[in-house]
């Protein structure tokens, strides 16, 4: 979805659509922030249609979860090219004021004991204090019911990249991004699909997306290795998504050949410096000397229990942990 083919699908959108269903989406209440339309609310609702579409979001019931918000920063990122001036608690609260098909476009769903004193309440000053006041909240329902379906998911990011973002660099970046992320939300409702060669770079973006996401998931974003789970205030992860038996030689990007792990042991596994075993045990390569401290750290690990997803589906099969182990140098 480049930015010629959004101005195009926008204007036969224009010129013949009769749901309306979507117009709701360039009315909305937007201020701006250096001569520019403010990019908080066109992105958090672009985070929702993506997740939507990955289905991670099933119901228009929506919990402010740590994946919608990882999305509105990448998104806010691609917009802007500043990530951490992202400050999702403000679409998160003022989107309630906008208007959908049916009703408020957003009705968050207020502890019991502040709803009578909701419309005196001051906007809350973090993402923290947010979640205080509430952690969930629903869409619109006839907007939730579109942005389930694939080609209105499509018009609908169109429609809010082309309104609201008038530079081409912003929306070449949100394009791209979209792209990628709608398509890598297939691979995700679909995991037995992320198996086989791929012939186009496009494919293998989408699919390595799909990969990460699903391996990062699994594992609570927890290091399949340490146990260490660290996230930046601007929702940047710690661990990576790394293959058991690589992509070059399996084709495979199911979460069962794959481990979270923090950089320092993806790069010791891709080595075959360390391996988790077919045993849920950490094994290291005897050719390193375990008298050098400088190896203590990969030498502590041996023997100790790979982290496994609670998800059995999401789990290391054994053919491809049994591929490391035979893999590790002697």
């Amino acid at each position: 979805m480049n930015t010629r083919q959004s101005r195009a699908g926008l204007t036969k959108l224009e010129t013949s659509m009769t749901d309306e269903t979507l117009t709701c989406l360039t009315a909305l209440r937007v201020g701006r922030s250096r001569g520019q339309l403010a990019a908080n609310k066109p992105c958090l609702l672009l985070a929702i249609i993506c997740e939507v579409q990955s289905g991670h979001i099933t119901t228009p019931q929506i919990l402010i979860d740590d994946r919608l918000v990882a999305r509105y920063f990448d998104l806010y990122e691609a917009a802007t090219g500043d990530r951490q001036a992202g400050n999702p608690h403000l679409p998160l609260w003022h989107l309630k004021s906008d208007q959908g098909i049916s009703g408020a476009l957003w009705k968050p769903h207020f502890e019991s004991s502040i709803t009578k004193i909701v419309d005196s309440l001051g906007q809350p000053k973090s993402l923290k204090k947010l979640r205080e006041l509430f952690t969930e909240a629903t869409l619109d329902y006839a907007l939730f019911n579109a942005f389930q379906d694939p080609s209105k998911a499509h018009i609908a990011c169109a429609l809010i990249v082309a309104h609201y973002f008038t530079s081409p660099a912003q929306q070449h970046a949100l394009n791209a991004y979209l792209t990628t992320a709608l398509e890598s939300g297939e691979y995700e409702k679909q995991p037995d699909r992320l198996v086989g060669e791929v012939k186009e770079s496009a494919q293998q973006q989408a699919r390595s997306a799909a990969f990460r996401t699903l391996v990062l998931e699994a594992y609570d974003y927890r290091c399949a290795a340490t146990r260490l789970r660290f996230i930046t205030p601007d929702y940047r992860y710690l661990v990576e998504a790394a293959h058991l038996i690589p992509f070059a030689k399996s084709y495979d990007d199911r979460p069962t050949n794959g481990l979270a792990l923090t950089p320092n042991l993806h790069w010791a596994m891709d080595n075959y410096l360390i391996a988790p075993g077919p045993d849920h045990k950490w094994h290291v390569s005897p050719t390193l000397d375990d008298l050098m401290p400088d190896n203590a750290w990969l030498h502590q690990l041996h023997g100790q229990t790979v982290v496994l997803p609670r998800a059995k589906h999401c789990q290391p099969c054994q053919q491809a942990l049994a591929w490391r182990l035979d893999h590790l140098l002697r």
